[in-house]
């Protein structure tokens, strides 16, 4: 059973229950038709004449013959006063004679067709007035109706299994339709085919439709997954290169020289400095993958931007450049639903390039307030500022305005996690800058109503 397809098990089961259907109703038929088929003629007869019987009743004088079921189930009940007059009823066309009566007696009699019949009388006494029920059934009603529905059945059963299993096979197939598509598109993104792949079918309140949906969703992350995977492997072999290539180089040059201890300390700095810029590179490339796969963990809570800014500044002032001076605008407090610590980067990234690219002992202010339904913070520096051509360019992956400034430590990563990061947040990331006139990088998110 196991090796079965769904659509024929189905198809079985759907046979199966109408079989068993049918079957039920026939025997509910012969149960329900027990009194008029299983019978035989003569003691149906009897039957019927009894109960007719039963049913008479004379009130003040008369005979009420309402509840007298004069034909039924092949019996023909006539009703005789005791003079042999007939009262009520008829009997069948063939039986004319005219016999006498003889209480509960049954007798044979020979219709003017050649047909034989069976009669019976039942003598009534009812208030001092005596009456004859007459019953008369053809010999042959033995022969009627479950004598039909039997070999009718028999002879149905076979195109009912027919129709039942054409009628499984056929719901079943179109109920597992859909699935085709869901198995095709499984099958081609699992062998490597085409990432792009989706099944397509409309969102509905169907299983298959739920599930057709809930795949195309997974085929959608793996998606993401996969590009974002060969992005970070693209870059890191890219941006790597030249760190390792700088180590190398300056172990080999230890290696072939006789460097003093001057010198000896100096490289080992320049190859501490590359580590230490792979390791920022590799943990920014690592963040922002996840970013881009939907993976980065978020816990988004109730905050006061105004005090996340508040505290990221007093942290940022201990290592700001010597002169540089960093000055907070943050006159109420500003809530958002937000992510403490990526929001607490974005603050980091945005005041460290300020400090980087900004004028030696100038000034670095950071703003937060509230507009429009916004968080708005804002970071400005006096510094080089940026080209209108550029402007578009710094929130890309790996690019600087002027690598020199960086002094080594810059990844060009920084602006593209902050944009990634406010995206995530449901806001934006601008900038507003002129060269030689510094920059103003402004972040918005939605602040928490009131």
């Amino acid at each position: 059973m196991r090796h079965i397809s769904i659509k024929w098990r189905m198809t079985l089961w759907f046979t199966v229950v109408m079989v068993t259907i049918s079957a039920l109703v026939l025997v509910f038929v012969m149960l329900m038709n027990r009194n008029s088929v299983t019978r035989p003629p003569e003691a149906q007869v009897v039957y019927m004449v009894q109960r007719n019987a039963d049913d008479l009743e004379f009130d003040h004088g008369n005979w009420d013959f309402s509840d007298v079921e004069f034909y039924g189930h092949g019996v023909y009940t006539e009703i005789y006063d005791e003079d042999g007059r007939l009262l009520g009823g008829a009997g069948p066309a063939a039986v004319t004679e005219q016999m006498p009566f003889s209480d509960e007696g049954l007798r044979t009699v020979t219709g003017s067709d050649g047909g034989r019949y069976y009669v019976y009388d039942r003598a009534l006494n009812v208030g001092g007035a005596t009456v004859w029920v007459r019953g008369t059934i053809d010999s042959a009603a033995r022969e009627g109706v479950m004598d039909v529905i039997v070999p009718l059945a028999w002879a149905l059963l076979p195109g009912l299994v027919v129709v039942s299993a054409l009628g499984g096979w056929l719901i079943s197939s179109l109920s597992f339709k859909p699935m085709e598509k869901v198995i095709a598109a499984a099958e081609s993104i699992s062998g490597g085919d085409d990432l792009s792949k989706r099944i397509g079918l409309p969102r509905g309140k169907s299983e298959i439709n739920r599930l057709a949906g809930a795949f195309d969703d997974m085929f959608d992350r793996l998606e993401r997954s996969f590009k974002a995977e060969t992005q970070f492997t693209s870059d890191a072999s890219h941006e790597l290169r030249t760190p390792v290539t700088v180590i190398l180089a300056e172990c080999d040059t230890l290696e072939r020289t006789q460097p003093t201890a001057e010198d000896y300390q100096e490289g080992v700095g320049v190859i501490r400095r590359q580590a230490q810029q792979m390791s920022r590179l590799i943990g920014q490339l690592l963040h922002i993958t996840r970013l881009e796969q939907g993976t980065q963990k978020t816990y988004m809570e109730r905050a006061d931007l105004s005090a996340l800014a508040e505290a990221v500044c007093e942290q940022q002032r201990l290592i700001a450049p010597a002169g540089t001076e960093l000055t907070l605008d943050a006159p109420e407090p500003v809530e958002v639903q937000a992510d403490v610590l990526l929001m607490t980067r974005v603050l980091n990234n945005l005041i460290a390039n300020a400090f980087r690219y900004g004028k030696d002992g100038g000034h670095v202010s950071v703003t937060v307030r509230r507009e429009n339904g916004w968080a708005v913070l804002a970071v400005r520096d006096d510094g080089i500022g940026i080209a209108p051509e550029q402007q578009e360019r710094i929130w890309q992956r790996f690019y600087q305005v002027d690598p020199a400034r960086s002094g080594g430590e810059g990844t060009g990563l920084g602006l593209y996690m902050v944009r990634q990061i406010a995206r995530l947040h449901g806001g934006t990331a601008e900038v507003d800058s002129a060269p030689g006139q510094g920059s103003t990088f402004t972040v918005r998110i939605p602040a928490h109503r009131k």
